[in-house]
């Protein structure tokens, strides 16, 4: 094989790794932007349940004396 032959082979694998390497990238960017978004539902998800159970705590106490009492 000739010097051109293996340079040329060697730059037709080259841009094969890097077409790979930016899909690699992508996907890694992708991932990420998923976790973010996830992390943020999650924060919400768990105010609104720290919300639910506050308001819930609040009226169990305070339903007793907000009943009438029956006869």
């Amino acid at each position: 094989m000739t010097m051109a032959k293996s340079v040329g082979a060697l730059e037709a694998r080259m841009e094969i790794v890097e077409a790979e390497i930016q899909a690699v990238r992508r996907d890694v960017r992708e991932i990420r932007d998923a976790l973010v978004t996830a992390r943020g539902g999650w924060k919400m998800l768990t105010l609104a349940i720290g919300l639910s159970a506050s308001l819930g705590a609040a009226v169990g106490k305070l339903l007793p004396f907000l009943t009438l009492p029956r006869p």
